[in-house]
């Protein structure tokens, strides 16, 4: 009978009875489904949090294997070379719509000094300093803003020899790299070793006026008013080419706006970490669980890739970590979530059951794709005669 519904009987109504093999295996799946989710999804929210200082840029910038140098490129002057570049700052003046350059008034680095100056000028326009009953608190900018400005000079004074040594260093380094060598063991720890040196030195010269732009700012909105407050703070300033236009949207989004900075490489953490958490959230909700078990796959392959597990790759991993080779920890949760793509695990035990019966099926037969193994048709005759009380198609009497 069509509407058969027997609890203590072989079948429920529109439920196909398993064997219990089977229903081990479904549990098992639904747990492995879980626990990556939950992997994942702490994962990204503990990025959200702005005290962890989430930074895309230390794991990517270790990366190693052959695959590297497609990540390096992910970062924006991860050697600090671009915003390193110097140049001499001279007095000038417009003459019919030229510039003439006047005596010289030091050394500077321009990338920090232009930012700086585009950054001020909006600064002025958009708390309205250029009004002439704003002169005092104008005048009082002006001072923070030039000193700062005069300081970045004297800086980049002091460091000039520091910095060329690191530019010619990194060229050699340059140089040596391209010339093929025999790959032994000492080579590939002094390239390493060396590559890193020098990117660290570089990105450590490179933070210190990026912590003076950084503090300009703040001085700079401590001399503004409640009111002028009140319109609200002008992001951080990003340098070079980790610089984007038109992404000061971000730091409106409700809660993204806490964590996310308007910048290339805020963008790419912003990904990440968004990422990370709708892929956990939908696993562990088996919502679209295989277009996150998908997303969570091409992920755990980049994270593969940069840690290259072969055992001729150098650096090794450390032996906290475990020892592994060719087949990692992270390849294992890759197999793990291949395995998710291929069995429909958020219909058991997840919201793709509704999904799927209430739309997926009709749309399935539409379009006429294979019937799902694990998902078998309930029909009026297949529940006839497998109902406890069934027999030949006849009501009990």
């Amino acid at each position: 009978m069509p509407g058969c519904s027997n609890i203590g009987g072989r079948c429920l109504l529109g439920v196909k009875k398993v064997s219990f093999w089977t229903g081990v295996f479904i549990v098992a799946v639904v747990i492995l489904r879980l626990a990556i989710g939950c992997h994942f999804l702490y994962e990204g929210l503990w990025k959200m949090d702005p005290s962890n200082e989430f930074s895309a840029k230390g794991f990517l910038g270790i990366a190693k294997g052959p695959t590297a140098e497609l990540y390096y490129k992910m970062l924006p002057d991860l050697t600090g070379v671009e915003r390193l570049q110097m140049a001499e700052a001279v007095e000038g003046k417009m003459v019919d719509g030229k510039f003439e350059a006047g005596k010289s008034v030091g050394w500077t680095l321009p990338v920090f000094e232009t930012a700086w100056f585009k950054y001020y000028n909006r600064y002025l326009e958009k708390y309205g300093l250029n009004a002439e009953d704003k002169a005092a608190q104008r005048a009082e900018t002006d001072a923070i803003f030039n000193q700062y400005v005069n300081s970045l000079r004297e800086c980049t004074l002091e460091q000039r020899d520091a910095i060329r040594e690191l530019m010619g260093s990194r060229k050699r380094l340059e140089a040596k790299q391209k010339v093929k060598t025999d790959g032994a063991e000492h080579q590939k720890v002094w390239d390493w070793d060396n590559k890193l040196k020098l990117r660290n030195e570089g990105d450590a010269m490179a933070s210190v006026p990026e912590k003076m732009g950084a503090n300009m700012q703040l001085a700079l909105w401590d001399e503004l008013t409640p009111e002028q407050k009140a319109l609200g703070e002008i992001p951080p300033i990003a340098y070079g080419s980790n610089h984007v236009p038109g992404l000061e949207f971000i730091t409106k989004i409700p809660v993204i706006k806490g964590f996310a900075v308007p910048s290339r490489m805020g963008l790419l953490d912003l990904g990440v970490t968004i990422g990370l958490t709708a892929i956990g959230l939908c696993l562990m909700l088996g919502f679209c669980t295989r277009l996150a078990a998908l997303g969570g796959a091409i992920f755990m392959v980049n994270v593969v890739l940069t840690q290259f597990p072969w055992p001729t790759v150098y650096p090794h991993a450390p032996e906290v970590v475990g020892h592994s080779m060719v087949v990692s920890k992270d390849t294992v949760e890759l197999f793990a979530l291949l395995l998710l793509i291929i069995l429909p695990a958020g219909r058991w035990g997840g919201l793709d059951w509704f999904l799927w019966n209430c739309g997926g099926k009709q749309l399935a037969r539409l379009y006429r794709w294979k019937k799902d193994p694990f998902t078998p048709e309930i029909t009026a005759d297949s529940t006839e005669g497998a109902c406890c009380g069934c027999a030949s198609g006849k009501d009990e009497a």
